[in-house]
């Protein structure tokens, strides 16, 4: 009786030591914090796959974008997207954008899954300037896949905060007065975007005309821009007429436009 006793006390401990190291591991926990150390040190370490390695191959992450002027971009991405946007992160030098876990919201530990939300504080620079400073909730799931534990799945909503927001960026070049380029950083989703334009100022049937590889503007004798009919702004040189247009493609997304 006495070796009875004896046995289901020790069986009981071990149990018990069990769920509490169970308890203090928190797998899923462990993922989150795995991944935020991971993703800031991209940069340091050049190892994208350190990163994917936390992530089941069939991974989803659900996001939606709420801008400073109220747009909202929804965005589905899967494990080869991650993997992209991860290498083109790593790859753009003038861009940087750190997390930090400001506070966990709600954590539930299974033994196989898990999951938990997260307040995440979020900065993005270009060029070692603050672009964008905001939140993040992140719900994230965890499941243990072949003995090891992997991110499953993500639900993000990330928010712009408007008292601490910075400004777009775009490097303007010319040749000349008639031909211009144009590389703007925005945000756009989960990080930010940049992307290459071009113009040139001509003159077509006696209007000037502010030519771009996606759409044509008339820069008329008042100084006037006009899409169409609609005057999105007003310059008196070639090149505050291109900046006025860029101030007008980009206005869902930026505040303002720094040009260097």
């Amino acid at each position: 009786m006495k070796k009875t006793k004896v046995f289901n006390l020790v069986t009981a401990v071990l149990l018990l030591a069990n769920y509490v190291g169970f308890s203090q591991e928190k797998p899923v926990l462990n993922l989150l914090n795995q991944y935020v150390d991971a993703f800031n040190n991209l940069s340091n370490t050049k190892e994208i796959n350190t990163v994917l390695s936390l992530f089941d191959s069939k991974y989803k992450n659900n996001t939606a974008y709420v801008g400073l002027s109220g747009v909202i971009k929804r965005t589905t991405t899967g494990f080869e997207q991650l993997s992209t946007q991860l290498d083109q992160t790593l790859k753009n030098k003038k861009y940087n954008f750190k997390i930090t876990v400001r506070e966990i919201v709600h954590e539930s530990q299974k033994e196989r899954a898990g999951t938990v939300s997260a307040l995440v504080n979020f900065e993005s620079k270009v060029d070692g300037k603050v672009a964008e400073t905001g939140t993040i909730l992140m719900n994230l799931v965890g499941s243990l896949i072949k003995g090891e534990w992997k991110i499953i799945h993500n639900n993000t909503i990330r928010v712009s905060e408007g008292k601490d927001i910075g400004n777009c960026v775009s490097y303007l070049f010319s040749k000349g007065a008639s031909f211009f380029g144009a590389e703007t950083y925005y945000p756009g989703g989960v990080e930010y975007n940049n992307e290459f334009q071009s113009f040139r100022v001509i003159n077509r049937d006696g209007k000037r005309i502010i030519k771009g590889n996606i759409k044509d503007y008339e820069w008329s004798e008042n100084g006037d821009v006009l899409e169409g009919a609609l005057k999105v702004g007003n310059a008196s040189t070639p090149e505050e007429a291109v900046k006025t247009v860029l101030n007008y493609v980009y206005a869902d997304s930026c505040v303002k436009i720094d040009f260097n």
